[in-house]
């Protein structure tokens, strides 16, 4: 490789690093999007008073809504 290639590659790398942090398109808030949505806590109406669930972490339509996994939490507390 000549050092006309390696400086091409150099630049190359310079331009696409920041574009790291562009993940699946949803830009620089993509780390932040899902934090604080869900919090794990007791399952306020369950019959077994051990047993976890997820809340959302606001309310919705004046109430704490918990679901049983994280992933059903995350999709409908996100849902305007």
């Amino acid at each position: 490789m000549s050092s006309s290639h390696i400086a091409i590659f150099c630049i190359i790398l310079i331009i696409l690093f920041p574009l790291h942090k562009f993940v699946d398109g949803q830009g620089l808030a993509a780390g932040n999007a899902a934090k604080g949505t869900c919090n794990q806590s007791k399952c306020p109406n369950g019959k077994d008073k051990d047993r976890t669930c997820n809340c959302c972490s606001t309310k919705i339509k004046g109430e704490y809504r918990c679901y049983e996994t994280k992933e059903i939490c995350m999709r409908l507390c996100n849902k305007p």
